[in-house]
């Protein structure tokens, strides 16, 4: 009698949950979605700028209590540079692999057969969306429109040129803002997972900020604040920037817990590759651009609420490459790469296992290499030993000889492996049905003579407008009718091309004579109309040293040329300069008709 009593609270106590749980949305949502996934990653943020890794400037309580309650990755890796760290998290493969070799001129595009962590959950029924700065593709199919995001807002290159009050890209379309961008960049980060929310759609949402990278622009209750510390301009810029991108972490965090789904959610937290500048940094030696712990060793966060454990601190090597492994298998997903995957997953460290075999990480930038093998460190021609000597001061290869060859011949195969197929000039796509208008930008030209990185920019014939011709830059200083700009594009769809040029051109230079060519088509053409850049109000709270200032520019429809599919370099050339120079050149539209 007493067990059909039991047996029948129990059916009853079942009902009611049943119940509970059908009047309950919410709980309904929480049982039925995916978990969701939101992968925050910052610009030039190093291990040390925030307060938890023991900076005596910074203030990142929100970042610190991530890392609280849920997992801080003590010895996390990526590479030296954006590009390269972007396309390894994104594949889980050495970027060497995807055919990035660099942060512009086409070198930072992912070839179009990797498969990202968007595409994969796509594919499982996610909604995907990326806020802030893409940088491994600016034309479609690179475009994060091509590589597995439905929605895009942001802008595709290695920087932006102001960050208050600015135009960047909304899906394919210009997008005016008001304020500060990564104010708006996580906005629009909160409506995407708003609207996932509503729709009961689980949602992968990739947050790359642009900050703390230069220009050095932050609103002044950041700089003041930082400033009143007794840090100079540019670090109290610095500072500041991360304490806008805590506060942004916050307020994507308290959507989460408004919309119920906090406990939902993987959320990670990491950055893209050590500090532009020497400033606090743990002790570590190296910056940005190098491969010595500083360039390279981030901070990393994990959390997931209700499921992971908090306060654990992995001591283990992890990277990059690893984040797409661990979650398919946090996930649980059933996928199986076609390509090989570098990375490993390191779920099971995430859950206490204990079983992690050692393995070795490689990195390389610019002739220069690295390996990481357990606590020893080959640098180029140096052996360290971080488990006694995390700030390398001591070069122990004389002691170690055998330790340091070792090491070499794994990086020799390593290298010699992951190159096999090149570094291909990527040209750039023009014509898809979908995507009719392809901008050919100036800092994507190979200028002829050679463009060469100098001061004295005025006796080349051609250069760009700042040092380096990196993105947003402009061809300037065009003196010479023998000098030209080139762009290698590939036609995919043959037909009727429409020619518009964005130019600036003093009126003392108007009737300059131009040409494009395509093949053997030739479009001629004079401009007329002078166009004279509008100043611009100047954020900048240090001068800029190598990113081109954002202007306005004049544009100029010139003609028509029918194309026909297939591979051609399309070459602006300048045949009659009756002034001082040629005309300042931003880009080159072509719009399939």
């Amino acid at each position: 009698m007493v067990n059909f009593q039991y047996k029948i609270f129990v059916w009853v106590f079942c009902c009611i949950l049943c119940l509970f749980a059908s009047c309950n949305p919410k709980l309904q949502q929480i049982d039925s979605i995916k978990p969701n996934v939101l992968l925050i990653i910052t610009d030039d943020q190093a291990y040390g700028d925030l307060s938890l890794t023991g900076n005596p400037y910074i203030e990142t309580p929100a970042i610190d209590k991530l890392a609280d309650e849920g997992i801080f990755a003590k010895r996390f890796y990526v590479s030296p540079v954006c590009a390269p760290t972007r396309a390894s998290l994104l594949t889980g493969r050495y970027h060497q692999r995807t055919g990035v070799s660099g942060v512009t001129r086409g070198r930072e595009d992912m070839r179009l057969n990797e498969v990202t962590i968007a595409d994969i959950l796509k594919n499982e029924g996610y909604s995907t969306g990326a806020f802030g700065k893409w940088h491994n593709g600016a034309h479609y199919p690179y475009h994060p429109l091509g590589r597995g995001f439905d929605e895009f807002i942001g802008f595709t290159s290695g920087h932006w040129s102001n960050y208050i009050n600015t135009t960047i890209e909304k899906n394919g379309a210009t997008f005016k803002t008001t304020g500060y961008l990564p104010d708006v960049l996580t906005t629009e980060a909160i409506q995407f997972m708003r609207n996932c929310s509503e729709q009961q759609k689980p949602f992968f949402c990739y947050v790359p900020y642009q900050t703390p990278h230069t220009p050095l622009q932050v609103p002044d209750a950041y700089f003041d604040k930082y400033k009143e510390k007794g840090l100079d301009d540019f670090n109290a810029t610095i500072y500041g920037m991360c304490e806008n991108i805590d506060d942004n972490l916050q307020r994507l965090l308290s959507e989460l817990e408004e919309l119920e789904i906090r406990e939902n959610t993987i959320v990670i937290y990491l950055s893209d590759n050590g500090p532009l500048n020497f400033r606090y940094n743990a002790g570590l030696k190296g910056r940005k651009g190098m491969v010595d712990e500083g360039g390279v060793k981030v901070p990393f966060i994990i959390n997931w609420t209700g499921t992971l454990e908090g306060g654990k601190r992995i001591k283990q090597p992890l990277a990059h490459i690893d984040i797409l492994p661990t979650l398919i298998d946090l996930l649980q997903l059933d996928y199986k790469s076609a390509l090989p995957i570098d990375g490993r997953s390191f779920a099971g460290l995430l859950k206490g296992e204990n079983n992690w075999a050692d393995r070795s990480l490689y990195s390389e930038w610019s002739g220069k290499k690295r390996v990481l093998a357990g606590d020893f460190l080959m640098i180029n021609d140096a052996l360290y030993n971080l488990a006694v000597d995390s700030c390398q001061t001591k070069n122990i290869r004389k002691e170690f000889p055998l330790v340091y060859d070792s090491l070499n011949v794994k990086y020799n195969e390593w290298y010699s492996e992951v190159v096999q197929n090149g570094f291909e000039q990527k040209a750039i796509p023009v014509g898809y049905a979908d995507y009719t208008v392809t901008t050919l930008p100036a800092h994507e030209a190979t200028l002829f003579p050679p463009f060469e990185a100098r001061k004295d920019r005025r006796h080349t014939g051609i250069a760009y407008h700042s040092l380096y011709g990196w993105a947003h830059d402009w061809i300037d200083f065009w003196t010479s009718t023998g000098a030209y700009a080139q762009w290698e594009i590939d036609v995919v769809e043959e037909g009727e091309y429409e020619i518009e040029i964005s130019y600036a051109l003093a009126p003392e230079d108007v009737d300059v004579k131009m040409n494009i060519e395509v093949g053997d088509k030739n479009l001629p053409f004079t401009i007329k109309k002078s166009f004279v850049h509008r100043k611009f109000e100047n954020h900048d709270r240090v001068l800029r040293e190598q990113e081109a200032p954002e202007t306005d520019w004049g544009n100029m429809k010139i003609g028509k040329i029918e194309l026909s599919e297939g591979t051609y370099k399309l070459r602006l050339g300048t045949t009659k300069i009756p002034g001082t120079k040629s005309a300042e050149v931003k880009s080159v539209k072509l719009s399939l008709m």
